[in-house]
């Protein structure tokens, strides 16, 4: 018996391990959507598109930037400002960039749900004056990246770009050489468009034209045209994408005033005088007017006096008076009547 008693412990110990061991196992992490080296080939990639000399990697760039990618990822504050109060250049001089000479950075940052290393350089940066500005840099001649997945399974990406000042720097914009690895368009000036029939102007983005190329070329206000399309100044633009440069413009129609104008129009005419008989009055007898004898105050009969007294408030006072006095001879009556 007790045999059996142990059996079917060791059996329960056995199914509760085995379950214990089953929901103990801790969940896959998702994996994060791109590597360092896959943005760093797209940006060159794009770099190539357009003429420009690639960039070359840099190792201390790249933990500068896996770092920052990292802080962002555990704090969730998205920035170029890190860790402390840092800088992108504090962030790579600490780590031994430039060896103690003087050092020149920028930085592109993002993070998104299944960002892709194409989807960050092509969807994110490109279309930002800004970003696209350190992609195709003739400044700098190095750049670093870092990837990093945070508590929401977001992709975070940094790439920083750099320079030690007195090192010899990309060539400015020159004709592609060859086909690329990565097939990239090239950016695309802004050329302006010609006014619709009603007035307006729509703007057809290409790629790598930002909201103030766009501006720039039209000559407009930014406020206008951010109002026009409700935008923001940190909203992206993608191509393909119809920006209202200059609205349609919308004719009222004035009825009233036509109806005035035409009314203003219409002459006037002018009576002309007709000529009316007129008629000499003859004299009148006047007859003396003798004075109206002053009226005198006659009495009022007596039934005037009992209509007056027996209307309006006085009818209510003398209900009241009847009825207080009822009320008396009642309360004597019953108080007479005890006492007898």
């Amino acid at each position: 018996m007790k045999h059996t008693q142990k059996k079917r412990i060791l059996a329960i110990l056995s199914i509760f391990s085995l379950l214990l061991i089953i929901f103990a196992i801790p969940n896959p992490s998702q994996a994060q959507a791109g590597k360092p080296y896959e943005v760093l080939a797209e940006i060159n990639g794009l770099r190539a598109a357009n003429g420009m000399a690639p960039l070359s990697e840099n190792q201390h760039l790249n933990i500068a930037a896996q770092n920052h990618a990292n802080w962002i990822a555990s704090t969730g504050q998205g920035g170029h400002t890190g860790e402390g109060g840092s800088s992108a250049a504090d962030r790579a001089i600490a780590v031994g960039y430039g060896g103690g000479t003087s050092v020149r950075v920028t930085e592109n940052w993002a993070r998104g749900p299944g960002l892709t290393a194409s989807g960050v350089v092509y969807n994110i940066w490109a279309p930002s004056s800004a970003h696209i500005n350190n992609m195709l840099t003739t400044w700098h001649n190095e750049f670093g990246a870092g990837v990093a997945l945070d508590g929401q399974g977001m992709t975070v990406y940094v790439v920083k770009f750099g320079h030690v000042v007195g090192t010899v720097r990309p060539q400015p914009t020159r004709p592609p050489t060859g086909p690329t690895g990565t097939p990239a368009p090239r950016v695309q000036p802004v050329s302006t468009a010609e006014p619709n029939p009603d007035g307006s102007v729509i703007h057809v983005v290409k790629f790598g034209q930002t909201l103030w190329r766009i501006v720039e070329a039209y000559e407009v206000s930014m406020v206008d045209v951010l109002a026009y399309n409700f935008l923001t100044e940190d909203s992206y633009i993608y191509p393909e994408q119809e920006l209202i440069i200059i609205p349609a413009e919308v004719e009222e129609e004035p009825e009233e005033l036509e109806e005035t104008e035409a009314a203003e129009e219409q002459p006037t005419e002018t009576p002309t005088p007709t000529a009316t008989a007129t008629r000499t009055p003859t004299p009148t007898a006047t007859r003396t007017l003798s004075p109206s004898p002053t009226p005198t105050e006659t009495p009022e009969p007596p039934t005037a006096i009992l209509v007056n007294i027996f209307s309006g408030d006085s009818l209510w006072v003398g209900v009241g008076l009847v009825s207080v006095s009822i009320f008396g001879i009642v309360l004597l009556f019953v108080t007479s009547s005890r006492l007898d």
